[in-house]
């Protein structure tokens, strides 16, 4: 009989630790292996935003994988693109626990550390000594989530508002007496002897993530997956250099900053956007980032946007000098190799850099390209439109002299004699290694002209004057309202106090009919918007005006005005 019980009771040992073994197996199984996700190339456009492509080695003969976290994807972005013989069930994002080392800030922090240990505490200011084992005061809930407003149940803590392990040097701490469980405020405790030699002075705090893990419908081998996504937290910056050293052709040197808040690269291709990108979601967080509740990012979707939007907004300062040009002197600028060959992508120009390494937090200085490019140097006058959008004529206010002060721009037209187009860009100009000014230089494609203002033509005086010569009242109704037929005439005089002849172009917008110019202007018609009543012209004089010398123009056009 007792042997009889002895082998029950041994099949059943061998039974139990059986069952402990394939349990303890299954959970090792269930346990998910982390694949590293390596970004291998980055498109980057100018407003804060890089296209991302991605891919991970999958480990082998596993169902349950985490990739951890990613940059935050805007909304309709984040894709998984996978061989055929992965048979994906699903992609899931989940808090991750993730623990994190950090020194003791206070007694109370410093106890809760070190749980187990034997202590001898004073009091203050009573003095009171008590002796027993830090008790672990705190352990944090494993299963905590979001409270949710579509179940019952709205008492579970917020992940982002859960206490952490030792969250304040200040709290209650527990010690096991021997005698029973004392109770002491970490703020009364004036000292702490430790019997062990050893003890630490890290706590470990938990905080909670998002994270991504893909489960498989059966196990592969030497399979890898590619992710692509929109994320915020990268820019790039554009600058331009532009010698004037020489009288015909300037040398224009190009560089690039590289913002990167968002996570460190290595080695990728890194692709420089020219041109608009139209992305409709681009602030709008993807769900699959876990970064709002799901009524706030219906919200988002009807008001356009996760949060409030960074806009970016190109500076300028432009610096006055004296409109001579610079004596010629030795000085070597900024001169790099020629640009290599980019790609198109639509209507997109993506410019290429190899081999790109930053860590998140910093900040790179690309050099790009430097071209030697056809220039001439010109004197630009804008003149506003008189007349209104509401069809009404404004006349400009006058100084005390009686006329109206004008703005002339020294100005450089470069012809982008490249094979890549000019994004827009702050642009800097010396001439021989003279500061001579700052502008923007617009998007130019390969073979087109743009004019780059330098600085204030202070020795060019311009003057500008309309009058009346002639009205018929009432002489019109458009769109319910009556109209004058009005003739004006207009002049507009300069004069060249600089020590040269130089270059000038005249630019005047008209709204009306054009009867006649003095000396003969090109006008350009634009097309009559909506409920338009005068068509507007761009009239244009292009003329050289020797030192010391005067030009006038005259003009006389016919507009309806609303009176």
């Amino acid at each position: 009989m007792k042997k009889t019980r002895s082998i029950v009771c041994m099949i059943i040992l061998i039974s139990f630790f059986s069952a402990f073994n394939i349990n303890a197996g299954n959970k090792k199984t269930k346990i998910p292996e982390i694949a590293s996700v390596k970004i291998d190339r980055i498109v980057l456009f100018k407003n804060g935003l890089g296209y991302f492509t991605s891919s991970a080695d999958l480990p082998k003969n596993r169902k349950i994988i985490n990739i951890g976290q990613l940059p935050v994807p805007s909304y309709g972005t984040f894709w998984v693109s996978y061989p055929k013989n992965l048979k994906l069930s699903q992609l899931v994002t989940a808090p991750e626990e993730i623990e994190m080392k950090q020194p003791a800030s206070g007694i109370g922090q410093l106890l809760a550390a070190n749980a187990g240990k034997r202590v001898i505490i004073k009091t203050s200011p009573d003095g009171k000594i008590i002796e027993g084992v830090i008790l672990d005061s705190f352990k944090p809930e494993k299963n905590s989530g979001k409270p949710s407003p579509y179940i019952m149940d709205n008492t579970v803590p917020s992940l982002q508002g859960r206490p952490d392990n030792y969250s304040s040097s200040s709290g209650i701490i527990l010690i096991d007496t021997g005698k029973g469980i004392a109770a002491l405020n970490t703020d009364t405790i004036a000292q702490a002897d430790f019997h062990d030699k050893e003890i630490s002075n890290y706590i470990i705090k938990t905080q909670y993530k998002p994270g991504i893990r893909i489960e498989l419908k059966e196990p592969v081998n030497n399979a890898k997956i590619h992710i692509s996504y929109l994320a915020h937290g990268i820019t790039w910056c554009p600058s331009y250099y532009i010698d004037l050293s020489d009288k015909k052709t300037a040398l224009l040197t190009a560089k690039a900053l590289v913002i990167n808040e968002v996570t460190d690269l290595e080695n990728v291709k890194l692709e420089l956007v020219t041109g608009f990108p139209n992305i409709k979601f681009e602030a709008i967080h993807s769900p699959a980032a876990m970064t709002q509740s799901l009524s706030d990012f219906l919200n988002s979707l009807s008001s356009g946007s996760t949060g409030p939007r960074r806009s970016a907004v190109m500076m300028n300062q432009a610096v006055m000098m004296n409109d001579s040009y610079a004596e010629e002197a030795e000085f070597s600028g900024p001169s790099y190799s020629t640009a290599p060959k980019g790609t198109v992508a639509e209507d997109l120009f993506l410019y290429p850099v190899k081999d790109f390494s930053l860590k998140r937090g910093e900040t790179a200085y690309i050099p790009l390209f430097s071209a030697r490019m056809p220039y001439s140097h010109i004197y630009t006058w804008k003149i506003d439109d008189m007349l209104s959008d509401d069809n009404r004529y404004q006349q400009r206010q006058n100084r005390d002299n009686g006329k109206a002060e004008e703005e002339v721009w020294h100005s450089c037209r470069l012809k982008n004699t490249g094979k890549l187009p000019l994004t827009t860009a702050p642009a800097e100009f010396v001439s021989s290694g003279n500061f001579s000014g700052q502008d923007i230089c617009y998007y130019t494609a390969p073979g087109a002209e743009t004019t780059i203002r330098i600085n204030r033509a202070m020795n060019i005086l311009a003057e500008q004057d309309e009058f009346e010569i002639k009205r018929e009242r009432n002489a019109a109704t458009f769109y319910g309202y009556t109209y004058d037929l009005v003739n004006l005439r207009g002049e507009l005089k300069l004069k060249n106090r600089l020590a040269r002849e130089v270059s000038l172009e005249v630019i005047k917008k008209v709204s009306g009919e054009v009867l006649k110019t003095e000396i003969e202007a090109k006008d350009v018609t634009t097309a009559k918007g909506l409920k338009k009543v005068n068509p507007q012209h761009i009239l244009t004089w292009t003329f050289d005006l020797k030192a010391g010398n005067e030009q006038a123009l005259t003009y006389e056009y016919q507009v309806y005005i609303r009176p």
